[in-house]
């Protein structure tokens, strides 16, 4: 599972968006987008509001200042090499998983490695126990945000009372002067067994694909991506059933 997620967050890297500037003489101009789960980012802060104790100095998993230091640069020297063999620039726009809270975004982003890309952020705090959010980093050279909302997943334990999921979060945009809507996901996991679990991750990719089905209501031709990490496979039910996703695109 774990070089399959690699594969994946490489592929997505790699994805590159070409908007012609003139169809007569074929100009274009290349910007990249893409999604890295960043694995448990959490500052050394100790929040009241969240189960963040194992991430502390004091904690289990004995996460100083200098594991937290460190974990930045190697992040950061990970984005500064996506997609640099499309564009000088890298990419532009990352959606991102796993982060504690805005505060470790905007230590990320003023790392120095891709601190004069000069990314900014989209964020909003998710309900999950764990504090654990999804974001969206841009570089505003290539990507304006227009609006931005956290879409929330109603998740129920088996009695019925609520259980805090991450939220999907939709950022609407001009990417290279065209309107895009994006969808960062971090859905349920797989814990208590896949088909257990299974019906968390269709109420999460039922909620994303509501909000796209609205937008592509008002309008057809609407440009949509929808990143994360699913924690599903392309073939699961939340992808080809609710997402109605497709591997082959003509037959989209």
């Amino acid at each position: 599972m774990k070089n399959f997620l690699t594969t994946l967050i490489c592929l997505l890297c790699s994805l590159n968006i070409a908007f012609s500037q003139s169809k007569a003489k074929h100009k274009y101009k290349v910007a990249c987008l893409g999604f890295y789960n960043l694995e448990n980012l959490f500052d050394t802060i100790n929040d009241p509001l969240i189960n963040d104790e194992e991430f502390l100095p004091s904690g289990t998993k004995l996460y100083t200042g200098k594991v937290y230091v460190d974990k930045l640069k190697n992040l950061a020297e990970v984005i500064s090499q996506l997609a640099i063999e499309e564009t000088p620039d890298g990419v532009s726009l990352l959606g991102v998983a796993e982060v504690e809270n805005r505060s470790v975004l905007e230590d990320l982003v003023v790392q120095p490695k891709i601190k004069n890309r000069n990314y900014k952020i989209v964020h909003f705090d998710s309900p999950d126990a764990r504090g654990i959010d999804v974001g969206l980093i841009y570089n505003p050279t290539y990507f304006k945000v227009l609006e931005s909302a956290p879409l929330n997943v109603p998740l129920k334990n088996a009695d019925g009372t609520p259980y805090a999921t991450r939220d999907v979060l939709w950022v609407y945009g001009l990417f290279n002067g065209e309107p895009l809507h994006v969808f960062v996901n971090h859905w349920p996991s797989r814990r208590g067994g896949e088909e257990a679990s299974a019906p968390g991750r269709a109420l999460a990719a039922g909620v994303a694909k509501a909000k796209m089905d609205s937008i592509r209501a008002k309008n057809p031709d609407a440009k949509v991506i929808l990143m994360g990490d699913l924690n599903d496979d392309p073939l699961s039910p939340s992808v080809t059933d609710v997402i109605k996703a497709k591997g082959d695109s003509s037959k989209v």
